[in-house]
């Protein structure tokens, strides 16, 4: 028997008839649950229960009616401001015309100071220039004078006069030392000179040595000392090009790249005539015999001071500790 005959037999199967008494078992077997009477409103209950939704309904209101408020204020104060910036910046054009004309100003007031202490500076150099005008009009003198000393020494030679020509050699001889120291003094000045040039050109800084300056000076015959015989035959003749550091006469002491701006220190002096020329461009002479100055050294820098009286030059080059 397949699928389709079972089919058949169902659908041509007789309907079953429901007993009578079905309906009143199925109604007796529902039970329904029990309903309690509803209960009474307590008495007392708080009022504020009821209102509560209606209260805070009302707070959210306000606390939006305040956040609206300081919203509104923030913006008013917003749009103040909004209107200063567009006063300020249609200003604006204005105060950077303002700005760089006293940009300008400015740099023409330091320019104008910059010139000023320039223009004070070219005076001091052009009365130091006038200075080192008048000493070879001196140095023409002295020579005079030597050779005048010269041929009396001569005509006593003759003469006989063995004393009187001691006596001029002498003269003879001290006249050259002082021409001589003269003219040392002379070319420390110029070389001076060629410091404050050097350091002007270069941020107040002055030269590693004497020959870096070759631009500032005339001849290297300036850097070699009139008493210095043997460097005056060997060097004094020379170019800047063949003129080496070690063949001037002068010392220089002050430290490289030093800054100018200090106190008047030595920078180079002549250990024949112990000429010191100091950062001012003035030369000090020191005697020998009693020296009014003594070399001092301080924060690496040599100084001139006032050496005491009495004091011999050992004691002015090393004073005696205290």
């Amino acid at each position: 028997m397949n699928d389709t005959t079972i089919e058949k037999l169902l659908f041509h199967a007789p309907k079953p008839l429901a007993s009578p008494d079905l309906l009143k078992r199925l109604q007796a077997d529902i039970v329904l649950p029990n309903v309690k009477p509803a209960a009474k409103a307590r008495e007392g209950q708080n009022p504020l229960r009821r209102w509560f939704p209606a209260l805070g309904f009302a707070v959210f209101m306000l606390s939006c009616a305040i956040m609206v408020a300081v919203q509104a204020s923030w913006s008013t104060k917003l749009k103040t401001e909004n209107t200063t910036l567009r006063a300020t910046t249609a200003d604006l054009p204005k105060l950077r015309e303002q700005h760089t004309a006293l940009e300008q100003a400015q740099a023409e007031h330091d320019e104008l100071v910059q010139l000023q202490k320039d223009n004070a500076e070219l005076h001091s150099l052009q009365a130091e220039v006038a200075q080192l005008r008048d000493l070879p009009a001196e140095i023409q003198r002295l020579q005079n004078e030597n050779q005048r000393l010269a041929t009396a020494a001569n005509s006593a030679h003759k003469s006989g006069g063995d004393n009187f020509f001691d006596d001029a050699a002498q003269q003879l001889a001290d006249a050259k030392a002082r021409a001589e120291r003269i003219q040392c003094v002379n070319n420390m000045k110029q070389v001076g000179l060629a410091f404050r040039i050097w350091a002007g050109d270069h941020r107040d800084k002055f030269p590693t040595s004497l020959v870096v300056m070759s631009n500032e000076l005339s001849t290297p015959k300036i850097l070699v000392c009139p008493s210095d015989s043997a460097r005056q035959q060997q060097y004094a003749s020379l170019r800047f090009g063949e003129f080496q550091d070690n063949m001037t006469s002068y010392v220089l002491t002050v430290q490289p790249d030093d800054e100018s701006a200090n106190p008047p220190c030595i920078i180079a002096k002549c250990p024949i005539h112990h000429n010191y020329l100091l950062s001012d461009g003035s030369v000090q002479q020191v005697n020998l015999k009693n020296p009014a100055y003594r070399e001092v050294q301080k924060d690496g820098r040599w100084y001139l001071q006032a050496a005491e009286p009495g004091s011999t030059w050992n004691d002015a080059i090393n004073p005696p500790a205290k």
